[in-house]
């Protein structure tokens, strides 16, 4: 039966019961039974539309399996992590990334409350579960075989080495998820991030101007990894 029949059911014998009498309460009745059924069919189809929308998100993002390193796990994150992921941003990650307080904010709700965050992973330290930093995963935008990394470390946990452990674990499990190129944008005066990507052999591909979420522009340097194959020279 429909959401619909029983209250049609219901009104006609309002109508019937009431008489004459009363008709504004029942006229009163249908519209609340009407704007009732409206409201259950619109939270049944914004389910579903959400729904959809997520599976499609999670469809182009193609979620990574955990990912493990000598001290790190990185996974995707769960309600719980949102105050250990709150934890990992303070006002120099801010400044690096060009993020504003407010990006920051929708990011730790998001983690909260369990909805989508696509292409989000955090790295969980093996020995006390502390989350260190994360990790954002996207595609790219030119081309289909391709992913563009970043991370970020936390403030208690920078100059430990996670970064680089993290980020070469990652290479390795993008590429064997199928992605021939990865894509590392940083500014150029980000020494720490240019190190890490000499150092798991990506190449400078370009220089230009990036655009940041707090508005600003800085130069930028381009770096593309590929996995070395046994016929490259």
């Amino acid at each position: 039966m429909s959401v619909g029949a029983p209250v049609v059911v219901v009104g006609v014998a309002l109508t019937i019961v009431s008489g004459s009498a009363a008709r504004g309460l029942v006229i009163a009745c249908w519209v609340a039974l009407v704007i009732g059924v409206v409201l259950v069919a619109g939270g049944l189809w914004a389910w579903r539309v959400s729904g959809l929308v997520d599976k499609e998100i999670r469809a182009r993002y193609g979620a990574l399996p955990e990912v493990e390193s000598s001290r790190l796990l990185l996974r995707p994150p769960v309600p719980q992590d949102a105050v250990g992921v709150a934890a990992t941003i303070d006002a120099e990650m801010l400044a690096r990334n060009g993020w504003t307080k407010r990006t920051a904010r929708v990011l730790v709700k998001a983690v909260a409350s369990g909805h989508p965050t696509p292409g989000l992973l955090v790295f969980e330290s093996c020995s006390d579960g502390t989350l260190v930093g994360c990790a954002t995963v996207h595609p790219s935008n030119s081309d289909a075989s391709s992913r563009t990394l970043g991370w970020w470390i936390g403030p208690r946990h920078r100059r430990a080495g996670y970064a680089g452990e993290a980020v070469a674990a990652l290479v390795e499990a993008i590429h064997d998820a199928g992605f021939t190129t990865i894509e590392i944008g940083t500014a150029e005066s980000n020494l720490a991030v240019q190190r890490i990507c000499d150092r798991i052999g990506a190449t400078e591909v370009d220089r230009r101007a990036q655009p940041l979420p707090n508005g600003s522009v800085v130069p930028g340097i381009w770096y593309e990894h590929r996995r070395a194959t046994a016929d490259m020279p």
